[in-house]
């Protein structure tokens, strides 16, 4: 029998998830020793440890990596030696290694050049602690040990062994009632991507007092230096994070807890979790001592916690951890490859002089070099504080590093504020002509303006409207609103604009609060109310008002509207001087153009449109209030920009992103965009960078209550996000990160925004919530507190990153859960409401939950019509779910996240699949705009996250896909799939060939192939997740032919679907699970049929399974029905699944159907009204699917072969090398099978290889 070797330690085989790289670099200093000396000791040590004669392979019949000792007769030591006097250099010397190393594979290379010795050994052979040990041996300085170590063969033998014996069960449970599947990680909230488990280094020279106080302090408290370093680094995580408790991954060496294991070389380091609890008690002595607690708990069980089916549990360790490190001198070894399985991980090495050293590793997908490099040292310093008082408060530490609180410079003066009135009335004299307005068919020019305004202005005078005044403006979009604007500003008073189509309750709650002076109405609007009005057509032909008096700095300007927490609206008061001041600032700041075009897409009732109407009169430009029924479509959108091109707008991200067509160029501005209301996502940046738009980009930032931004930055599209961080602030403005205590914090942590300076408002009408406002104790002068939260990254820059309390913004518009929650329990009948926000950015949606009582009731639809009546529409909850009871955590709050699960979950259950490709291919683009993966046809679409701008979407997308010319109203008149499909009439033709995304015809193209199930529903994450950069297209099962059909004619079926055209462009194909082996089954037949495939992508199947591998009949269909019920989010518990065990056993899969359709625990299960002949249907389909591609004889192909494998399957490159003549490259995802498509990552990594694929095309023509 073939010797497949031994399997490998717990401890290699976290190496072997985590990091695929295949080599340990080391540089040793050998200072005196001769080369003679060092090849024999080094020779020596390979004859005396095993562990550095270990090979790696996985034989055939094997399923995962397995190991053996190579015979010193066989073993491949690469040694050389040669002199700097021969003209290399260490640089040079590593890197001609690193080729050589991979090119010939020795088993050790050992590079001696001068006294500095290269040495690479494989990742899985030796740890740093076993180098060390190498080290000493190799400088003659190692002590003679009492016995022989053990050899590593030996120790896999044992620690494997014991998962085996009698206690593994007990050790398993005493990690599992850690319940550490519940405690955060650490990772750090400043991140940029996503783990790559690349690693790069950053360290520094600890002061010489730290090791000497840390050892002493050890010694007096009675704890390891170890726990003491340990603690604090947690508390500074905990601190940065404003975490309370999380886990981290402590690096332990079993050499320390058994003699046997003294001076044996081999991987024996292990990550072991430790929880981090933080209170305001906390020190670094008491911390350090409860840490020591845990770990002597956790060595004691230590052997069982590398068990596979445990790290899922703990995972999270992985996100920060800490090693520490002796050695008797620091710099006689320098580590140059990163092998840590750790996203975060600071080591701590001490020598025997006293010295130290820091150095971090950090993930590169997560974090930057220079953020690493703070980090290193605002750790150095923050561990300097605590051994100075290792019993002083944790939270009472300062964690700014020394140069951070060094007084701001001091900024340039800045000019004088302009008037906004006094500017306009230059332009009306000095170019009267010039246009000043447009709206629809109406134009204005800055003569007429300045007329019309000092008409209604005297209008106002007339009717005794003055300074301070408030006056109503109940007035439809147009150019109205405006004119009304400016003639408040000429008298003094202040405007405050009006819905028309605000539900009545609320605008009568506002004009009750505000109690304007008087309420200036159109001719057919005027609303219920005692106030003075007056109407349009009265004001527009009032007398000049000829004696206008200067407009004064401390005027109110304006008063606009905001959700509130009291379930009321609060009013915002800005006045002219912090109007003026954002106005010439954010002028001066973005560059707007003289005389340009500015176009006003946004609600007037917000103050995010001031950005472009005010600084465009005072530029002399002309303001373009465009249409609703315009900015609501982006055909007429586009079409109007050709008639009336626009030098400058300004728009909310997800406004934006609904009017993108197909293509986005013709929507964007000359000059200026200025993006604001809500943070800039990642696909719209990419959108915007395939536009390569000529107009400069700008992100803005800003509360109304600080008059409409303070933050801005001009974007960079080849940063993506990262380029959109808000780093520049306007005028005198300053901006404060503030902790719970008050405190400024520093990069890094996030704290609540708050800012100081000529942009804060007077405060709120009637001053409710006043406490958001306050004084700035550095200057003096009036600060806001936001509630946003926001960290200033290592570059600087700021940060949004959510809110500290329960206001959200939906589609800009800023509003607080606590108004809806009261709208609700204002209803008759509803004793308990709570309201969420479900996802984010465009597809952000509301969902209410509620409680009633005995006399309750309102259906949800009644009570959503109910809230009609009283919030705009933006407020309304998309879906209202009433419960007997509101689920409670464990210290008696509200359990936000089961309500989202029982909603998510009670709506998959109501789903009703599509029927038809046109069906599939409308819902499939309305699961792709509201961001909601599982949808039915039967759906309303404004009750599950749907709104105007989605809408927008969705039509527009229609209209490109699949060439329907439809109205911008369509989904205002035909709500779900089933109502649109019959309105258009249904004559599409069935077919396995689908479009899921199309992109132009430059971009790459996915073919994806369907598995056992026969559809591609599971596919649709992915391509969602590939975003408009890819075409993705899909193969369907045939509707008949699986049971009786010859393979070939099959395959020629599916070939003769695919579109001709793309025969002109390179094809890669996808499957995942079985639909891998349907996949390369159709790679000849493609490539006979003239289609250039690229490459084929496989998803976690083994190329070697077979059918007999999938069980017998019976255990077949268990998982083939196990697989139905999870698809329809049913997924199926033990007890049942033992249960059909019993009952099919023995029987064959014919058999088996029928007994399973007719158990009365089935039927239960299911819960809905399953019809038999569906069930049986697709229970036989996926039994002919797995019969016929598991009978198939796989081809050897001509492309490259791309796998992904979950955390189930062990190494699949050998498999599917068998299939092809070129390179097989794999990734590995940390998800179950099942996640697998749904995964960010796969189509993080899949995306580059499919736009090099096209790139190669394009270069090639």
């Amino acid at each position: 029998m073939m010797d497949l070797g031994l399997t490998l330690s717990p401890q290699q085989k976290q190496l072997a998830q985590a990091n695929p790289q295949a080599w340990r670099w080391v540089r040793m200093q050998l200072t005196g020793v001769p080369a003679g000396a060092v090849e024999q000791r080094l020779r020596a040590c390979l004859e005396q440890h095993e562990a550095m004669r270990l090979r790696y392979q996985r034989p055939v019949g094997a399923t995962a990596l397995r190991q053996r000792v190579a015979e010193l007769s066989e073993l491949r030591l690469d040694w050389r030696q040669a002199q700097v006097s021969d003209g290399h250099d260490a640089q040079g010397w590593l890197e001609q290694a690193q080729r050589h190393c991979q090119a010939e594979q020795p088993d050790v290379l050992a590079w001696l050049l001068d006294d500095s010795l290269l040495l690479a050994v494989p990742v899985y052979s030796l740890d740093q602690r076993s180098l060390i040990q190498l080290q000493e041996h190799l400088l003659g300085r190692s002590a003679a040990l009492e016995a022989e170590p053990m050899q590593y063969g030996e120790y896999v033998e044992w620690i494997n062994g014991l998962q085996l014996d009698e206690d593994a069960e007990q050790g398993a449970q005493f990690w599992r009632n850690l319940a550490l599947q519940d405690v955060p990680g650490m990772r750090l909230i400043e991140r940029y991507g996503i783990a790559s488990g690349n690693h790069a280094r950053v360290s520094l020279e600890l002061a010489r007092t730290v090791p000497t106080a840390l050892n002493a302090l050890a010694e007096r408290e009675g704890v390891e230096v170890e726990q003491l370093v340990l603690a604090a680094w947690g508390s500074l995580l905990g601190r940065l994070n404003g975490q309370q408790h999380g886990q981290l991954g402590l690096q332990h060496d079993p050499r320390d807890d058994y003699e046997e294991l003294q001076g044996a070389y081999g991987v024996f380091e292990q990550t072991l979790p430790m929880v981090v609890q933080l209170s305001e008690h906390s020190t670094l002595v008491n911390l350090a001592r409860q840490l020591t607690r845990q770990l002597e708990n956790a060595v004691e069980w230590q052997e069982y916690a590398g068990q596979a089916q445990l790290l899922p549990e703990w995972r999270a360790s992985f996100q920060a951890g800490l090693r520490v490190l002796y050695t008797p001198q620091l710099q006689d070894l320098q580590v140059l490859s990163f092998d840590t399985p750790v996203e975060l991980h600071l080591q701590l090495t001490l020598d025997a002089q006293g010295s130290g050293q820091l150095a971090l590793a950090y993930d590169c997908g997560l974090y930057r070099a220079e953020q690493a490099q703070v980090l290193l040292r605002r750790f150095a310093h923050w561990l300097e504080q605590l051994v100075q008082s290792p019993n002083g408060l944790i939270n009472g530490f300062d964690l700014h590093l020394p140069e951070e609180l060094l007084p701001a410079p001091a900024r340039p003066a800045l000019e004088a504020d302009l008037d906004i009135i006094a500017t306009l009335r230059t332009h009306a004299r000095t170019q009267p002509d010039r246009p000043a307005l447009r709206y629809a068919d109406q134009l204005f020019s800055y003569a007429e303006l300045d007329a019309l305004s000092d008409r209604v202005a005297g209008s106002l005078h007339q009717a005794g409207v003055g300074r301070e005044q408030r006056v109503g403006l109940y007035l439809p979009r147009g150019a109205h609103m405006l004119v009304a604007m400016l003639a408040c500003f000429k008298v003094g008073a202040a405007y405050l604009p009006l819905d028309p189509k605000q539900p009545p309750l609320r605008l009568a709650g506002i004009l009750d609060d505000a109690r304007p002076a008087l309420l200036l109405h159109g001719e057919d609007l005027l609303p219920e109310t005692s106030l003075r009005t007056l109407s349009w057509s009265e004001a527009s032909h009032g007398p000049l008002f000829e004696t206008p008096q200067p407009v004064a700095a401390q005027d109110l300007a304006y008063v606009l509207y905001t959700s509130g927490t009291s379930g009321k609206p609060k009013g915002v008061q800005i006045e002219q001087a912090q109007l003026r001041h954002y106005v010439t600032q954010v002028t001066r700041a973005l560059q707007l153009p003289e005389g340009g075009h500015y176009g006003l897409v946004s609600s007037l009732l917000a103050d995010l449109g001031n950005t472009v109407l005010f600084p465009a009169w005072l530029q002399g430009g002309c303001v373009h209030v465009l249409e609703q029924s315009t900015v609501t479509d982006a055909r007429a959108f586009a079409e109007e920009l050709q008639r009336h091109p626009l030098d400058v707008l300004k728009i909310v991200p997800s406004h934006l992103e609904a009017l993108m067509g197909e293509h986005a160029a013709d929507i964007l501005p000359r000059k200026v965009l200025v993006l604001g209301g809500e943070p800039v996502g990642e696909h719209l940046l990419s959108r915007l960078a395939e536009a390569k738009p000529a107009c400069r980009l700008y992100n803005h930032y800003g509360p109304t209550e600080t008059t409409v931004g303070v933050l801005w930055r001009a974007i960079d599209l080849d940063q993506g996000v990262a380029g959109s961080a808000l780093s520049q602030v306007l005028g005198d403005n300053r901006i404060h990160l503030l902790d719970e205590q008050q405190r400024p914090v520093p990069p890094g942590q996030a704290g609540e925004l708050c800012i100081s300076g000529s942009s804060v408002g007077r405060g709120y009408v009637g001053d409710v919530g006043g406490s958001a406002f306050g004084i700035d104790p550095l200057s003096g002068r009036r600060l806001y507190r936001t509630g946003d939260l926001a960290l200033r990254q290592a570059d600087g820059a700021l940060r949004i990153l959510g809110r500290n309390d329960q206001q959200v913004k939906i589609r800009g518009f800023r509003l607080e859960l606590a108004e809806v929650e009261q709208a609700l329990l204002a209803q008759p009948g509803v004793s308990q409401a709570a309201v969420l926000l479900d996802g984010e950015g465009d597809h952000a949606r509301l969902l209410a939950f509620i409680v009633k009582d005995e006399a309750g009731s309102q259906t949800a639809d009644q009570l959503r019509a109910s809230l009609a009546r009283q919030l705009p529409d933006y407020m309304l909850p998309s879906g209202i779910l009433e419960l007997k009871a509101l689920p409670l955590n464990s210290n008696g709050k509200l359990d936000r996240k089961n309500l989202l699960e029982r909603v998510r979950q009670r709506l998959q259950n109501m789903r009703v699949a599509p029927v038809g490709e046109l069906e599939t291919a409308i819902l499939a683009i309305w699961c792709e705009v509201l961001g909601v993966a599982d949808l039915g046809v039967t759906d309303n679409f404004f009750t599950v996250g749907g709104h105007s701008l989605a809408a927008i979407k969705v039509v527009s997308l229609l209209r490109e896909r699949l060439s329907l010319n439809l109205p911008t109203n369509l989904l205002f008149e035909r709500h779900t799939v089933r109502d649109l499909v019959s309105g258009l009439g249904n004559g599409e033709s069935r077919g396995p060939w689908k479009v899921l995304t199309q992109a132009d015809e430059q971009s790459p193209a996915l073919l994806l192939v369907h598995g056992a199930q026969g559809h591609l529903q599971a596919y649709q994450p992915l391509a969602d997740n590939l975003g408009a950069q890819v075409s993705v297209f899909g193969l369907a099962a045939l509707e008949k032919g699986w049971d009786e059909s010859d393979m070939d004619m099959l395959l020629q079926h599916y070939v003769a679907s695919i579109p001709a055209e793309l025969k002109q462009r390179p094809l890669v194909l996808l499957g995942w699970s079985l639909a891998s082996r349907l996949a390369l089954l159709l790679v000849p037949h493609l490539q006979a049929s003239g289609f250039n495939i690229a490459g084929l992508a496989v998803l976690d199947h083994d190329a070697r399974r077979s059918l007999a591998g999938e069980g017998d009949e019976a255990g077949q269909l268990i998982a083939d029905f196990a697989f139905y019920c999870r698809s329809h989010a049913q997924p199926i518990g033990e007890s049942l699944r033992e249960r059909l065990t019993s009952l099919l056993a023995g029987h064959d899969y014919a058999e088996g159907v029928t007994l399973l359709l007719n158990d009365p625990q089935v039927r239960s299960h299911l819960q809905w009204e399953a019809a038999d002949a569906e069930l049986l249907a697709l229970l036989g389909q996926y039994r002919s699917i797995k019969t016929r591609l598991y009978e198939q004889t796989l081809p050897v192909v001509d492309v490259p072969v791309w796998v992904w494998r979950g955390n189930v399957h062990a190494d699949l490159r050998a498999q599917w090398q068998a299939h092809t003549q070129q390179a097989v490259r794999q990734w590995t995802l940390d998800v179950g099978h099942h996640e697998i498509p749904g995964e960010p990552r796969l189509a993080e990594s899949l995306l580059p290889l499919l736009l090099e694929t096209s790139a190669k095309v394009v270069s090639a023509s």
